[in-house]
């Protein structure tokens, strides 16, 4: 990063702080200089760890399985930011401290042996590619025999060739892009490497300010010699590197809010790129002192070339003053409807499908738990549908409906899955949904988002129900279903695992539920499929909180294969690595080789830090 990058990089998160103050409604200023961990954590924490209302809220004992340095990235620049503005950098260093019961760690010494050879050249166009987070420009997440050797019949043939760890991560949740050999990767650290994947040595490293975590698309430009690879970090600054020497073409920042967020990969057609707007106010109006809420979701787009914002279009109008909340704080509405998940490409029909996710505050938009199509070429809306209305949430509901800053909570059964879109064998072009309710609807994108089928695959609930991804190979949906939490107390209509759907109809195929590898009920060991499924041509790969990798038959849903991740590795970077549950990114196919994050201690589950590189045998 050159000086004068550097300076604008500081000026965007100065000009953020500054508006997230104005926005809480206090100045920052130094706070008192108190350093005993018990005290903050009274003060500004126990009010939601201590004992949690909502599962997504980690209790304290949870907290013992972090890092400390996890933890402080947490509060001084992730989902628990706003809250960690009250407090000094010595002070956020105490707390996690204290929370962890260790030190904070220094980085690991670098060991990522650098490649001697040079780079072989990026084809786009080689069948064995898994370019980007869903393979494919309608997220089918899946891999074509002519591009994989690997089948029913030789996966348990795979070998752990290397293993890389995140150093002081408790997440891996960057998933991998490869490109003929090259692997691109993101990393909690912002590091975005280039790695040779049969050795793991590294071609070249940029260092983004924040946590990328999204996957890496690789791309051509139009009048431009070799190819792109496009990023976005939790800040929502948007990257374009020359994906053969890790040289910065052009950066962006997408959303101005100042807790706008990417989660959700960008997406690259015909020279643009297409890029899904998050946010972490969801988190942020726990605070009761906040003023909730402004942030409204939204797409933009970027000539990939010049980095020219072509559009940007949100999903409902901007937030005004509609009321006041119990502490005569004002509350503002329209709000909220973060889009989490990469978008889908229509080229056919010139459609940009995109899931969004509850509302923050009321009155509700018809935007909120939507599929939303937006033009390719304006940005326009050309429809909506609404899967759940009236659905509104906030984190301050965890803390109690009195919350100030509670809106009268919904399930929260927002669609954080990526849209599918396809042409089926009967000529029928489908859009179809899946939500955090457990529901996978199918419309028609001929007739504005006409309902096709609709049905339920579980009880659903604020984990999903349907939560990462869903993957699709011919006419049949393989939809992989949480269930770990419920909208209800009755478990009786539970149904975590795989659900095979026949597109045309909607009909089940076949269910298999998850299999049971948890040694104890409860805990951080779970029992459920949350993270994305990826599909070969004979089976389907999903992945558990338990840990483990399982290989459904694409035909049956019988269990062919499995894999357990929870152990220590050695890894090329001679970081200390763990496995631990699978979630939030899925298996990567690609030659002779398949890849996989494994660690996610979010919403209280197993931390871990590892990504697992197989081959079969050579």
């Amino acid at each position: 990063m050159d000086m004068e990058v550097a300076k604008l990089t500081l000026r965007k998160v100065a000009g953020r702080m500054m508006m997230a103050s104005v926005l809480l409604g206090f100045q920052i200023t130094d706070a008192a200089e108190n350093l005993d961990g018990e005290s903050l954590y009274t003060e500004h924490c126990a009010m939601c760890h201590t004992a949690p209302q909502d599962e997504r809220t980690p209790p304290r004992d949870a907290l013992r399985s972090y890092t400390a340095n996890s933890i402080f990235q947490a509060l001084s620049e992730g989902i628990m930011r706003s809250q960690g503005e009250a407090l000094t950098s010595a002070q956020r260093t105490a707390l996690a401290e204290h929370l962890a019961g260790e030190a904070m760690r220094q980085e690991t010494a670098r060991q990522v042996q650098q490649c001697e050879q040079t780079m072989p050249a990026l084809d786009l166009a080689q069948p064995s590619n898994w370019n980007g987070w869903g393979n494919g420009l309608s997220n089918p997440r899946h891999q074509e025999s002519a591009g994989t050797r690997i089948n029913a019949g030789n996966i348990g043939e795979l070998e752990l060739l290397w293993a890389y760890g995140h150093d002081n991560a408790s997440a891996a949740r960057a998933q991998q892009t490869v490109i003929g050999e090259v692997m691109f990767m993101g990393s909690p650290s912002g590091e975005v490497r280039a790695m040779d994947l049969a050795t793991g040595c590294n071609y070249w490293t940029y260092t983004a300010p924040r946590e990328v975590r999204t996957a890496i698309t690789v791309a051509h430009a139009d009048g431009q010699d070799g190819p792109l690879a496009v990023f976005a970090d939790t800040a929502n600054t948007l990257f374009v590197v020359d994906a053969t020497t890790g040289e910065e073409r052009w950066q962006a920042d997408v959303d101005s809010h100042p807790l706008a967020t990417s989660t959700g990969s960008p997406v690259v057609h015909d020279n643009r790129i297409y890029v899904p707007v998050s946010s972490g106010e969801v988190s942020a109006a726990g605070r009761p002192d906040y003023h909730c809420c402004t942030f409204r979701g939204n797409v933009a787009a970027f000539d990939l070339g010049s980095g020219e914002r072509v559009w940007h279009t949100y999903v409902m109008e901007e937030a005004t003053v509609v009321g006041e909340n119990s502490l005569g704080n004002p509350f503002l509405a329209p709000s909220g409807a973060p889009i989490w998940q990469a978008p889908s490409l229509d080229p056919e029909r010139g459609v940009v499908y995109a899931g969004t996710g509850q509302n923050y505050t009321r009155p509700a938009s018809n935007s909120s738990d939507s599929v939303v199509a937006f033009d390719m070429v304006s940005g326009d809306i050309r429809w909506i549908h609404q899967t759940t209305p009236d659905d509104a949430f906030t984190m301050a509901c965890a803390l109690g409906a009195s919350h100030p800053n509670c809106p009268d909570a919904g399930p929260d059964v927002d669609i954080g899955a990526p849209i599918v879109a396809t042409t089926l064998s009967n000529g029928q072009s489908v859009v179809i949904a899946g939500t955090k309710g457990a529901r996978v609807v199918a419309l028609d994108p001929d007739a504005e988002g006409e309902v096709l089928w609709s049905i339920r695959v579980g009880r659903g609930g604020a984990l999903g129900g349907i939560h990462w991804g869903m993957t699709f190979a011919g006419d049949t949906l393989y939809v992989p279903v949480s269930d770990r939490s419920g909208m209800s107390s009755d478990a009786s209509n539970r149904m975590p695992g795989l659900h095979a759907i026949d597109m045309k109809t909607g009909d089940t195929i076949w269910y298999e539920a998850a299999p049971e590898r948890c040694s104890e009920s409860g805990g951080a060991c779970m029992d459920v499929y949350s993270g994305p499924a990826s599909a070969l041509d004979d089976m389907v790969i999903a992945t558990s909180l338990n840990g483990h990798l399982f290989a459904h038959d694409a035909q049956t849903g019988e269990v062919v294969w499995e894999y357990d991740t929870v152990r220590s590795y050695e890894t090329i970077n001679g970081v200390e690595a763990q496995g631990g549950a699978i979630d939030s990114s899925g298996p990567v196919i690609s030659g002779d080789y398949l890849i996989v994050n494994s660690g996610y201690a979010t919403f209280s589950q197993m931390p871990g830090n590892v990504v697992l590189v197989f081959r079969l045998p050579q």
